[in-house]
């Protein structure tokens, strides 16, 4: 799967409709989803946006209670999360706005682990995955599903990592590395989501560069 279309918005619209594009393709765009499906008319706002079309069309009736759950469910899994947008006298739903609302809260927070990670070898002991970022590959994401536990365990690192981290916030977490295990104490995140992710900052080569002096 590739990741830039890990989400598709599919915008379900009636003979009737005719919606401003732009808007629909912008709001897409916002929230920090890559992909739309639907009318062909969306097309020509797609090409302007830099967001792609595609013509999958089968998609979820998802809900703001449950949609992050599935949208982190089906990237654990590897398969892409079409959601159903209808349109409704060319706008959306109050139902659609408050589920396009909490998408945007927690991709706002964490969408370029979302969108920029791809599968990790590394290996964790509580419910959630590990992605690596594709563009940097010293840093891997750690996606959880509260409750949080206490503490975790992820396997596979050679070296102890440069740091571990909230993304959100940056808040520090206290760590220990051991025969390829690191243990992680975590604290409890500042704002409320279904699914938060911390950030391992591996050692990298540059780090063992000497300091130049002038």
């Amino acid at each position: 799967m590739n990741p830039d279309y890990a989400i598709v918005l599919n915008f379900k619209l009636s003979d009737q409709d005719e919606p401003d594009f732009d808007f629909l393709v912008k709001t897409a765009r916002n929230i920090g989803v890559r992909a739309v499906s639907g009318d062909e008319r969306l097309k020509n706002a797609c090409e302007k946006y830099t967001i792609f079309y595609t013509t999958e069309d089968s998609g979820q009736d998802l809900t703001d209670d449950n949609v992050i759950t599935s949208m982190l469910e089906n990237r654990k899994n590897g398969r892409r999360t079409v959601i159903n947008i209808p349109i409704q006298n060319g706008n959306f739903s109050e139902d659609a706005q408050r589920m396009l609302d909490t998408i945007n809260s927690w991709m706002h927070m964490y969408g370029h682990a979302f969108n920029d990670g791809t599968p990790s070898d590394l290996t964790i002991n509580q419910d959630g995955f590990v992605l690596k970022n594709r563009h940097a590959a010293y840093q891997q994401y750690v996606f959880l599903k509260t409750p949080l536990p206490k503490e975790i365990i992820v396997s596979g690192l050679k070296q102890e990592p440069n740091r571990v981290e909230w993304i959100q916030n940056r808040v520090d977490l206290a760590f220990n590395f051991n025969d390829e295990q690191l243990e992680i104490v975590l604290s409890e995140p500042e704002k409320d989501f279904p699914w938060h992710v911390l950030r391992i900052q591996e050692h990298r080569p540059e780090d063992d560069l000497a300091e130049t002096k002038y």
